[in-house]
């Protein structure tokens, strides 16, 4: 197995040192914030870390550049007399780190010199980089190459396709998860069934299960309303009506949560079970903001909290539904048309469009 120092012992490292670990032996590893001459290892391990003052100028093992700023390290060991042919930068080392997938859809090898190193492309292009900012912007050029995206986005407009969520043309993005997440808890959907401002969702949803719907809404004139009622203030809210109350995208337009949460035990009977929806990153909807105004947008865990001052209220489950591809698209005014069913399959919860709890009332 090859023997080889590591120099750099944080992130990029951490993220590759298993493959690292099995493929090669690492004799040492090279740190800045070690002091010269001072007695240190790796962790658990019986590895020496030392200043790179200390390293064998005259050696021949390899050195493993280990970070995404190893323009500096390149810099700072060609300045102490170490032969660049010495020098690694393992992005090809899975698993890939960051920008990696890029680099490696667009680089061939990188070979490092004293003054500048070579990044040789796949076409047989050589770029020569001296400092960082000449190699970020080798960076852009590769990552312009692995993602399309990047050339539209920058040739975009400033305006939406749509303001109205693709509804001219589709169904809305948002719905689709919304809708998803309806169908696996339809079996609460049954008995008295509460839904704000029309019931499409009951009658899809809960079809014959249901026994009586009823439609709530602030001020509506239509006549299916089946009383007016505000969950923010409480006015015109009937105690225990319902054994299923769908809730979807509304809370993002109420501002105090705390006092809608305790409406909505009110609404509920005794085991009774809400469906809730919230934007997660979405735009505004053009016509609740101009009527009633728009406070949030929503993380899981500020879904979860609202209910933790209520103690007759129990969150018994909780997450969030999207990914970048469908962010981005909800975000431009793209419809679920424009898209293909296998974009809404990945689920990634640092891009949550649609964020949900199921909340049941104590019996």
């Amino acid at each position: 197995m090859e023997e080889i120092i590591v120099f750099g012992t944080g992130k990029y490292f951490e993220y590759k040192s298993p493959a690292i670990e099995k493929n090669y032996d690492i004799v040492c590893f090279l740190d800045n914030k070690v002091s010269e001459q001072t007695q240190a290892v790796y962790k658990d391990t019986e590895i020496k870390i030392i200043n790179p003052k200390e390293i064998d100028i005259e050696g021949t093992t390899r050195i493993f550049l280990m970070s995404v700023h190893f323009v500096s390290m390149w810099r700072q060991l060609c300045k102490m007399g170490i032969n660049p042919k010495r020098l690694v930068f393992p992005y090809k080392e899975k698993p890939y780190f960051e920008n990696e997938e890029a680099l490696c859809s667009w680089l061939d090898e990188i070979e490092f010199g004293i003054e500048s190193f070579s990044c040789i492309q796949k076409n047989g292009e050589i770029t020569k980089v001296a400092e960082e900012g000449e190699w970020r912007a080798l960076l852009r050029a590769a990552y312009r190459h692995r993602y399309p995206f990047i050339g539209a986005a920058a040739s975009m407009e400033t305006l939406p396709i749509s303001r109205q969520f693709g509804t001219e043309r589709g169904t809305p993005i948002d719905r689709y998860y919304i809708e998803q997440f309806l169908e696996e808890h339809k079996k609460f959907i049954q008995g008295d069934v509460l839904e704000i401002e029309d019931n499409s969702y009951t009658k899809r949803f809960g079809q014959d299960k249901v026994k009586l719907s009823i439609v709530m809404d602030v001020s509506s004139t239509d006549s299916d309303i089946t009383f007016h009622g505000n969950l923010e203030t409480g006015d015109g809210i009937r105690e225990e009506i319902a054994d299923c109350f769908i809730l979807t995208q509304t809370l993002m337009y109420i501002y105090d949560l705390k006092s809608c949460a305790h409406h909505i035990s009110r609404l509920l009977k005794k085991d009774g079970v809400a469906l809730i929806t919230c934007s997660g990153i979405s735009q505004n909807s053009v016509r609740c903001m101009d009527n009633y105004g728009c406070y949030f947008n929503f993380n899981e865990g500020a879904l979860v909290k609202m209910f933790e001052h209520e103690p007759s209220l129990i969150v018994e489950e909780s997450g969030s539904m999207g990914n970048v591809k469908t962010v981005i698209a909800h975000l431009g005014g793209l419809c679920c048309e424009d898209l293909e069913e296998e974009d809404f399959k990945v689920e990634d919860k640092y891009y949550p469009l649609i964020v949900y709890v199921v909340v049941k009332k104590n019996g």
